[in-house]
């Protein structure tokens, strides 16, 4: 479970006891957890790789971080999208 949220308590230290308890329960939010950890290891490969030629696929999954980012912190403040 650590390596799944690892990336996420990296952002989002504070919240460390409620995303334990949502990744547990929600697996929506475990899914959710997984494609972050997925983005921000590949897109620091990216960025210590230097790829020129790949600048539109880095933009394009700093902003899909961006979206999950956001759809987490929601989830962890308490409101389930519908």
């Amino acid at each position: 479970m650590v390596e799944r949220i690892r990336e996420l308590l990296n952002r989002f230290p504070e919240d460390e006891g409620t995303v334990r308890t949502l990744i547990r329960e929600n697996p929506r939010f475990d899914a959710l957890c997984r494609e972050y950890a997925n983005i921000v290891r590949i897109l620091r490969y990216l960025e210590e790789a230097e790829t020129p030629n790949l600048v539109s696929q880095t933009r394009a999954l700093r902003e899909r971080r961006t979206s999950l980012e956001e759809q987490l912190l929601t989830r962890i403040e308490g409101y389930e999208p519908v």
